[in-house]
């Protein structure tokens, strides 16, 4: 039979917001009983109240007991290692370099972990990541566990609320606003209109936030500067200015119907009353705007599309013919509803023949199509994304 392999157990106690080192000014990590022993009682010195001075007490005691009853094979040591008092990734990577170092000097197989109970879920895993944790010892004086742990908590958010922009905008940016406007106000002897400016302050701020106009604008200021002295593509201004263009013309056109009803309906003897005779009227004097409007949008979408080599620009075309094709339709239709005397012979032909084209369009899209044979909608995105 092969010879017992001897177990070598380390007495561990974790100070991670570094009391030992802010207090008791002694460097870290402390090896041995004495050296332990000593840096103690310097801390319970430096102050009685502090919780971790009772957990390297009760690591020494600890370590006594387990030294005097240890068996044959038995090793055992007693070391303590501290964080940062910054906490965070800070505190956890000292923690666990100062772990490597006690156990470069002594190779444990196993750790009794004794600690004050503060930051336990966050010191087993790293302590784990290194060395199994045999049993764990929580020193507790009159509930200085939660005592602690609730200051840690308060800090934390104060910390929280004081530093991030999120919250800190809301806790410090708007009453700071406020108190502005209200010595502002003083200043001037208006203090008369303090409540209606808080009132509109706050309206404000709730109005911004609501509509997260707030992430619009760095969203925005964030785009805008990553695209210094980058020039988007020929498309993106011609798809641009045909928005523009026929986003202007629809207003225009929309501006005219509303100067007709004003000015111009009452005059030519069209009664508000008499709506079907409104609505042919306005279809013959004002669809050609806003049909000239859509079609240089389209037209733009159109040109956007051929310039990229999307198939989607012949269809384009047919939407185009369509548009177009409606100004007639719509023209026909209103000289009916101001005349319904008027034979719907005009009507029907002009709803056959753009019916005939857009079908031949159609036609004549989709062989140019095959003979071009561009990559299908998939087959572009797939190439964008490469």
């Amino acid at each position: 039979m092969g010879e017992r392999k001897a177990e070598r157990t380390l007495v561990l106690c974790v100070d991670r917001d570094d009391d030992v080192g802010v207090k008791a000014k002694v460097k870290t990590p402390i090896i041995g009983k004495e050296e332990n022993l000593r840096v103690a009682t310097k801390l319970a010195l430096a102050d009685p109240e502090e919780a971790d001075a009772n957990a390297m007490f009760e690591a020494v005691r600890l370590y006594e007991h387990l030294t005097a009853t240890a068996g044959p094979g038995e090793a055992y040591e007693i070391a303590t290692i501290t964080g940062s008092p910054l906490g965070g990734v800070k505190a956890d990577r000292k923690l666990l370099a100062e772990l490597s170092e006690v156990l470069r000097v002594f190779p444990a197989n196993g750790v009794i972990l004794v600690t004050d109970g503060y930051a336990d879920e966050v010191v087993i895993p790293l302590i784990q990541s290194k060395v199994p944790i045999v049993s764990v010892k929580r020193v507790v004086v009159r509930h200085s566990r939660s005592i602690e742990e609730t200051a840690a908590l308060f800090s934390r958010y104060l910390r929280l609320l004081l530093e991030n922009p999120r919250y800190s905008r809301i806790v410090l940016g708007l009453p700071g606003a406020l108190i502005l406007i209200l010595v502002v106000l003083w200043m001037l002897n208006l203090l008369v209109y303090a409540w209606m400016a808080i009132l509109v302050g706050i309206g404000a701020f709730m109005f911004v936030k609501g509509f997260g106009l707030d992430r619009r604008i760095e969203n925005f200021i964030r785009a805008a500067r990553s695209r210094v002295f980058k020039f988007p593509p020929p498309h993106v201004y011609v798809a641009a200015i045909s928005y523009a263009a026929g986003t202007l013309i629809v207003l225009l056109a929309t501006y005219q119907v509303a100067w007709y009803l004003t000015y111009y309906a009452p005059v030519v003897g069209i009664s508000y009353a008499d709506l079907a005779a409104l609505i042919g009227w306005l279809c013959v004097n004002t669809s050609h705007m806003f049909v000239a409007g859509f079609c240089v949008l389209i037209l733009g979408r159109c040109l956007h599309w051929f310039m990229r080599k999307d198939p989607r620009g012949w269809y384009g075309l047919v939407g185009l013919l369509v548009c177009a094709w409606s100004y007639r339709l719509l023209y026909e239709a209103g000289r009916i509803l101001l005349n319904p005397m008027l034979s719907y012979t005009d009507l029907m032909a002009t709803f056959l023949v753009g019916v005939l084209m857009v079908a031949l369009a159609t036609i004549i899209v989709n062989i140019i199509r095959a003979r071009l044979a561009w990559p299908g909608r998939g087959g572009l995105e797939a190439e964008e994304g490469s």
